[in-house]
């Protein structure tokens, strides 16, 4: 004859409240690039409105202004002549983008006359492309990584020294991870880039 015991009704409550808490732990990504709602804490990263950013010995970051438009158009870190973009888009609440995105830059890449072929990178599907630079004789290599998040799509693009160096790829890649995207709630038509800012120098103390 079996025999079954029925717990306590506290018992159940602690026992719900551990399986929730270990749901959550095993749902908040431990590696970047991170949506703010799993990384609200800004803490030392550098504001740059979608997004935050680490600040890295040894790298360089600059914020391209486009004096046209009246915006910044990225975020370009550099070292050893080897450069990392990023850029953050707006993207649909019900799917990703970054294969319908991948497929229109290659029709792109090649009508300007370069080539570009899709390769498995740390991030999934990369495009790694050979691209016609103004007053270069040769293309240049060009690496382009695109991670869909929830309602954005973070774009990398590695080149100089950066797109064939795998050592200095993987410290650009080390970057990525640890930035934070902020889409905000204002909206955005799928691939409007998601607005960026100088970040303002800390405070004197």
């Amino acid at each position: 004859m079996a025999w079954f015991f029925r717990k306590k009704k506290t018992d159940d409550a602690e026992e719900a409240a551990e399986v929730t808490e270990a749901s959550v732990a095993q749902n908040t990504p431990t590696t970047g690039p991170f949506d703010e709602a799993d990384h609200p804490q800004r803490g030392a990263l550098l504001d740059a409105g979608s997004l935050w950013l680490p600040k890295v010995a040894g790298v360089s970051i600059q914020f391209p202004f486009d004096n046209r438009r009246k915006e910044v158009r990225g975020i370009l870190y550099s070292k050893k002549g080897g450069m990392l973009q990023l850029q953050a888009y707006a993207a649909p609440r019900s799917r990703g983008l970054w294969h319908d995105v991948r497929t229109d830059m290659i029709t792109s890449i090649a009508k300007q006359g370069g080539s570009s072929k899709e390769v498995d990178g740390p991030f999934g599907t990369e495009l790694h492309a050979q691209m016609p630079v103004p007053n270069v004789d040769q293309p240049q290599p060009h690496r382009f990584i695109g991670i869909d998040g929830p309602r954005w799509l973070l774009r990398a693009t590695l080149y100089g020294r950066a797109a064939t160096n795998q050592q200095l790829a993987d410290e650009m890649f080390d970057i990525v991870r640890r930035v934070v995207v902020v889409r905000g709630q204002d909206p955005h038509p799928p691939r409007d880039l998601l607005p960026l800012t100088v970040p303002k120098p800390a405070k004197k103390k």
